[in-house]
C-alpha cells in the first residue's frame, strides 16, 4: 500500500510522515512536522474510534442475531408443541364426538311411547271384542268404544291414545251419558301376533300369557274422573290370561278378544 502523504506549507509538495519526522529538528521544517503529526494523530484517533464503533456494532448485531435464532427456535418448538396439542385436542374432540354420536344413535334406536292423534291409522284393530259375560265394539275410524250390553249399552269416545314400544295401545275413553257403568275407562289393547312386554305405567316387565292369535284388550277404571287410571288389573289380566271373569278386581279387567 502506498504510504499516505501530507502537503507541506513550505514547499507546497506532498511528503510522507516519515519525511517530516526526519526533519523535525530542522527549524525550517519544524512547523510542517508539528502540523502533520497533529493531523496524523487525529486521523489515528478517528480510525480507532471508528474501529471501536464497528466492533461494538458487530457485537450488537451478533447478539441480536443470536436472540433471533433462539427466538425462532423457541417458536418452532412452541409451534410444534401447539400443533401436537391441537392434534391431540382434535383427536380427543373427534373421539368425544364419536362417543356422543354413538350414544345419540343408541338412544335414538330405543323406541319411546308416543301419543297418537290419527286414530284411523289403527282401524284394522276395529271390531267386536267378546269377553266371558259381555262384549264391546271398538271403532278406530269413529274413535268410539260401545258396550254391547243390551241392558246397559253405552258409548265411550276416545280422549287420549298412546302407542307403546311393544305396539300395545292405551286408549283413554269417556262417556257423556250417566249410567251405572263407569264414565271413564282405559283400554289396554294388544294387537294380534304381539305380546305386551312391560307394565308401561310402572315400568315392571310383564309376561303376556294371552293367546296372541287375535286382537285383545282389557279395561282399567279411573277413580278421579279420568285424571289417572289404575292400570295394574288390566296388565294382570294379560299376565294371568284372565278370560273367565275370575279376577278379584273387576269384570272389566278381563280379556276381551276379537273373533277369528
Amino acid at each position: 500500500m502506498k504510504p499516505k502523504t501530507y502537503p507541506s506549507k513550505r514547499t507546497r509538495s506532498q511528503h510522507t510522515y516519515d519525511f517530516y519526522k526526519e526533519r523535525q529538528n530542522d527549524p525550517s521544517w519544524r512547523d510542517d512536522y508539528l502540523r502533520v503529526r497533529s493531523i496524523r494523530q487525529r486521523t489515528i484517533i478517528v480510525e480507532i474510534t471508528i474501529g471501536i464503533i464497528i466492533v461494538f456494532v458487530g457485537i450488537f448485531v451478533f447478539n441480536e442475531l443470536q436472540k433471533q435464532t433462539t427466538h425462532d427456535s423457541n417458536n418452532r418448538v412452541a409451534d410444534s408443541t401447539s400443533s401436537s396439542q391441537t392434534t391431540a385436542q382434535n383427536s380427543s374432540s373427534s373421539a368425544s364426538s364419536k362417543i356422543a354420536k354413538s350414544k345419540t344413535d343408541s338412544s335414538s334406536t330405543v323406541k319411546q311411547s308416543t301419543t297418537v292423534s290419527n286414530f284411523s291409522r289403527y282401524k284394522k284393530y276395529s271390531g267386536k271384542y267378546i269377553g266371558y259375560a259381555n262384549s264391546y265394539t271398538l271403532d278406530f275410524k269413529k274413535g268410539t268404544l260401545t258396550s254391547d250390553d243390551t241392558n246397559q249399552s253405552q258409548v265411550y269416545y276416545f280422549k287420549h291414545v298412546i302407542l307403546h314400544p311393544d305396539d300395545s295401545l292405551v286408549i283413554n275413553v269417556q262417556s257423556t251419558t250417566t249410567q251405572e257403568a263407569p264414565s271413564y275407562l282405559s283400554i289396554l289393547l294388544a294387537p294380534a301376533n304381539k305380546k305386551i312386554t312391560e307394565n308401561w305405567q310402572t315400568g315392571a316387565s310383564l309376561e303376556d300369557n294371552t293367546d296372541d292369535s287375535t286382537n285383545r284388550f282389557s279395561l282399567a277404571i279411573s277413580n278421579n274422573n279420568g285424571k289417572t287410571y289404575n292400570m295394574s288389573p288390566a296388565y294382570n289380566a294379560f299376565s294371568e290370561n284372565d278370560t273367565s271373569g275370575s279376577s278379584n278386581t273387576s269384570s272389566y279387567s278381563t280379556i276381551f278378544a276379537t273373533t277369528n
